[in-house]
């Protein structure tokens, strides 16, 4: 746990931008000064605040089952969008699409009838939405404010036990605005759901360890011992990754199984997303495009949903053929657009290569990011010791003065293999982010702005500020590092037989991101990529079944406009 810690490059930048409150050591010390007489519970959720604490997307920790097998939710669901108060502390959130029928058929008794989409938020348990979020900051996380913003609203309607301590009360009280004026008070409740495929391998090795039995009325466990009111439930094995498991819905009265066909499904080379809008499927999972009024604004928009460039057809990744296809695209269907917007909004992190390679199409003689790594006896053992040669890492590592806490800045990626593509593509081009932007997903917005390849718009003033090379305990730190990372206990007993996996996982970002171009030596962590234009969606995009949107307007006109100024050079 505490090489876990020494591997940690970002923490002099937590101290900076957080203080001490981020600080995990001392809650580390306790665990480990104590672990004899601390109970496992205690322990779990002790790291878990540990690491949340840190505020740090890259550095964490999720927890094993049974407590992982659940997670709770209002089934009430929020969206940021433009209005009259501050972005930070007075910002504009309103229900973004209806209750789930499942949750409105159960509580369509109580105020949860009155809410409708476009219904404003006024406060939450009597906070204001700022007060809130900071109030419960340390379990939130969140690197820039905007990213904490995010998570705030998520964990607004989503606790995972995975990820997040599960809540101690029943419900939350919510106090809303509809479009009328009319206030009115909703008491969302905390409704518990469970994978079942979790709670059968960890329930069953609980027993194992401990003599006792534990059943499936959710009441009985610690997991949803906040939730006195659920009953207890029946589920059916879905044989399925743990991303689609079946989960059972755990209210006052009543239990149902999921509507599986709320969730998004893909059912042909034509996708709906969002406003109605019409995106065409590629060969990489995480692609698609469309051309934004081709008769009038013309513009070519790149949706990438993650830089994970999984192929469809093998899922795997496959980021060479990634780049080409969107190289296809630029040369093809997306040839005669006015202009180019990769939307990136929902984009987390992934491969830094399938980013680096994207942005080769619109210009070359790039040069990547660097990275920095701490120096001590556990990264020696990371990059200089490791069984493949880290060469950039290694010699960086060797090369540094003596006495110093960092390495010298070296590059990630072999700037030999870097400016492998031609560009393709020489009009108006912009990214599209949102606090929710992170990793991979920074080092495009960051060499965009950096190069003035294009504009980088944002939802939120900032992405994440999340920019570290990450790698999980297993199997990377014990590959790498063998001396000093060792597997999770029980990792076979809670590893099922189609490979879900419940037990304790940790992860850590060893090498931290450092600016190319006009910001070069700049660090992303804690600060993120400040947006070129800020622009949130409109009430009238929430509430209104259109194809029009404000957002896509107002971008494609932006980039005709740039357009008209002096070509950049390729």
């Amino acid at each position: 746990m505490i090489q876990h810690v020494q591997a940690w490059v970002n923490f002099e930048s937590k101290m900076e931008y957080h203080g001490q409150e981020a600080n995990p050591y001392p809650a580390l010390e306790h665990i480990r000064n104590n672990i004899e007489t601390l109970t496992d519970e205690q322990i779990q959720l002790g790291l878990l605040d540990a690491f949340t604490r840190t505020r740090d997307a890259h550095t964490f920790m999720t927890l094993a089952g049974p407590y992982s097998c659940f997670y709770v939710t209002t089934g009430i669901f929020f969206q940021f969008i433009d209005g009259p108060g501050d972005m930070i502390q007075d910002p504009t959130i309103v229900v973004s699409k209806p209750v789930n029928r499942e949750i409105f058929d159960l509580l369509r008794n109580t105020a949860y009838s009155r809410i409708r989409v476009g219904d404003q938020l006024v406060s939450i348990n009597g906070l204001t939405f700022y007060q809130w979020k900071n109030k419960h900051r340390n379990v939130i996380g969140g690197s820039t404010e905007s990213h904490s913003q995010r998570l705030a609203l998520k964990y607004l309607t989503f606790r995972y036990g995975s990820y997040t301590p599960l809540p101690s009360e029943d419900s939350i009280k919510l106090k809303l605005k509809s479009r009328n004026g009319i206030i009115y008070e909703v008491d969302a409740l905390h409704m518990s759901k469970h994978r079942y495929s979790c709670w059968e391998y960890s329930s069953k090795l609980y027993t194992q360890l401990t003599g006792v039995n534990l059943d499936i009325h959710l009441e009985n466990t610690v997991a949803v011992r906040a939730n006195s009111h659920a009953l207890s439930t029946t589920t059916v094995d879905d044989h399925t990754t743990s991303s689609q498991s079946t989960m059972s819905l755990v209210t006052p009265r009543h239990i149902r199984k999921r509507d599986q066909n709320s969730q998004d499904q893909d059912t042909g080379r034509l996708s709906k997303r969002g406003l109605r809008i019409s995106f065409y499927q590629t060969d990489i999972l995480e692609l698609s495009w469309t051309i934004w009024k081709p008769d009038s604004q013309n513009m070519g928009i790149i949706e990438l949903t993650s830089f994970g460039c999984t192929s469809r057809k093998t899922n795997t990744q496959k980021i060479p053929e990634g780049i080409l296809e969107v190289e296809r695209l630029l040369k093809t269907v997306l040839k005669n657009t006015n202009s180019i917007l990769i939307d990136v909004r929902e984009g987390g992190g992934g491969s830094m290569d399938f980013a680096n390679g994207i942005l080769q199409l619109f210009k070359s003689d790039i040069e990547p990011f660097k990275v920095k790594c701490l120096i001590n006896e556990v990264t020696f053992n990371m990059f200089v010791e490791s069984p493949i040669d880290l060469k950039s890492s290694r010699n960086a590592w060797l090369k540094t003065p003596a006495g110093s806490k960092y390495s010298l800045f070296h590059d990630f990626t072999d700037p030999k293999e870097f400016n492998t593509y031609d560009p393709v593509y020489d009009k108006p081009m912009g990214v599209f982010t949102s606090g929710n932007c992170a990793s991979a997903c920074e080092i495009m917005a960051g060499t965009v702005q950096s190069y003035n390849i294009g504009t980088v718009f944002g939802e939120d003033a900032t992405t994440a500020g999340s920019g570290a090379v990450v790698w999980s305990l297993d199997p990377e730190l014990i590959f790498y590092d063998s001396t000093d990372f060792k597997p999770m206990p029980f990792k076979k007993e809670l590893t099922s037989h189609t490979n879900e996996e419940f037990y304790n996982k940790m992860e850590v970002g060893h090498r931290a991101f450092i600016r190319n171009g006009n910001r070069k030596g700049r660090p992303v962590e804690d600060i993120g990529i400040v947006s070129n234009v800020v622009i949130r969606p409109q009430l009238e995009d929430i509430i209104f079944d259109t194809t029009d949107s404000p957002q896509y307007n107002f971008i494609a006109n932006y980039l005709i406009e740039a357009g008209k100024r002096p070509a950049k050079t390729v």
